[in-house]
């Protein structure tokens, strides 16, 4: 994963979510198929393995009569248990995940802050704080990383999203102090034939939003599929030390062209750690 080592590398923190795989099978969330022009959502995110068609696992996504997520799932149809889990609460702004971790939502219902921990199931671990913001058209082009009990007001990192065409094509990371040196970059291509219809956010350093990225608002998505996303990290003098690629192919699409599977080689995203070698979606409809 690209951020997380370059942040382990500095910081030696550790991930917050990761994905099993195990052997599991497929499992359906639901009959209804994403056509005829319905408004619809993933709802399930299946890795499976191409030869046996057996899934490792499967991610499901609940929602509400008010489109709003009401919990996540992450389901081991082999041993018959859940994996990961959460609910999720709302109150005027706020949707809580849990005693340790929170998100704050502006008026449209988008993340504009998220509040967690280091280690969310250790309350005495350290907390961390990220603020978002979007442009005039709802694409998210700012983020920051606090460590509240160093300073609320220096951010450790800024991050610095470049948009194109209705596609995030870019991002610069940089330090929020000292010089402020750059950290990491990345570049995403896309093929810009290929519509996404109400799909993913491929957000290359999202670590943090890694076992909530199906379920908040994180602005616009980009309009198209992506093609290949490479991360570079830079050593303190400037110098690039390691690019890190990934490569998407293989899309298929339901009669309506929403993406039901995908194919995933090279390094795993952040922000997107089930979604990997071979992966199929299920939608919910409206």
């Amino acid at each position: 994963m690209y951020v997380l080592r370059f942040i382990c590398s500095l910081l030696a923190v550790g991930a917050l979510f990761a994905g099993c795989k195990k052997e599991l099978s497929y499992e359906k969330v639901t009959d209804e198929d994403p056509s005829g022009g319905k408004d619809c959502s993933v709802a399930a995110v299946i890795p499976f393995d191409s030869l046996s068609g057996r899934g490792y696992g499967s991610f499901y996504v609940s929602t509400g009569a008010n489109n709003q997520a009401n919990g996540i799932v992450w389901y081991d149809s082999t041993s018959g248990t859940v994996s990961f889990q959460a609910a999720f609460s709302y109150s005027h702004d706020t949707m809580r995940v849990n005693e340790n971790e929170f998100f704050v939502l502006d008026d449209w219902g988008r993340v504009v802050e998220f509040n967690t921990l280091e280690d969310p199931s250790d309350k005495d671990t350290e907390p961390y704080r990220y603020t978002y913001q979007y442009d005039t058209d709802g694409q998210l082009y700012s983020k920051s990383w606090f460590l509240p009990e160093k300073s609320a007001d220096i951010p450790l990192f800024t991050f610095r999203y470049e948009w194109a065409g209705g596609n995030l094509t870019g991002l610069k990371v940089n330090e929020g102090y000292g010089n402020k040196r750059l950290a990491l970059s990345a570049e995403i291509r896309y093929y810009t034939s290929i519509p996404a219809k109400n799909f993913l956010y491929f957000l290359p350093d999202s670590y943090e939003l890694a076992p909530y990225i199906f379920s908040v608002n994180m602005g616009m998505k980009s309009k198209n599929l992506p093609e290949k996303i490479m991360v570079t990290v830079y050593d303190s003098d400037g110098n690039a030390i390691h690019t890190y690629k990934t490569v998407y192919s293989g899309y298929k699409f339901s009669v309506d062209h929403y993406v039901t599977e995908l194919h995933v080689d090279g390094d795993t995203v952040d922000g997107l750690p089930l979604v990997n070698g071979y992966t199929k979606f299920e939608y919910q409809c409206k």
